[in-house]
């Protein structure tokens, strides 16, 4: 995928929900957006793949088991190598005070379920965008 300033390689996107189907669908989209795309099933295997192997964006489920998508975005703020990583919220929340609370943790967007495919896309090539143009 060539993006703004040249960049040729291929966007990395780690996407972690506990729903199967969420991860596929996800997968498909941003794929077929021509992105590099790997899955977790949870916080805890999130955080390992993201220490292992970083990505450029995260999507991750708010709701997930042992280690949901707050506690995974508070854990991650904690690394000084992923703390600026822009972090969309799969979510079926939407009050205003839980969106409020999120954006305290850590997270940068939201992604309500059910979505469109092409909104997910432009969430995280804005997201992509806006992290591209803070200073390093």
């Amino acid at each position: 995928m060539s993006a703004a300033g040249g960049r040729t390689m291929a966007t990395k996107v780690l996407v972690i929900d506990d729903e199967e189907d969420y991860r596929i669908i996800i997968q498909e989209v941003l794929k077929s957006a021509g992105m590099e795309v790997t899955v977790a099933r949870d916080g805890e295997e999130g955080l390992r793949m993201l220490k292992a192997s970083p990505a450029e964006v995260v999507l991750v489920d708010w709701m997930m088991p042992r280690m949901d998508g707050e506690q995974f975005c508070r854990a991650m703020r904690q690394e000084p190598a992923l703390k600026n990583l822009p972090v969309l919220m799969l979510t079926v929340k939407q009050t205003a005070d839980e969106e409020l609370e999120a954006l305290h943790f850590g997270v940068d967007d939201f992604v309500v379920k059910p979505f469109k495919a092409p909104e997910l896309l432009a969430r995280v090539r804005a997201a992509l965008r806006r992290a591209e143009q803070k200073p390093a």
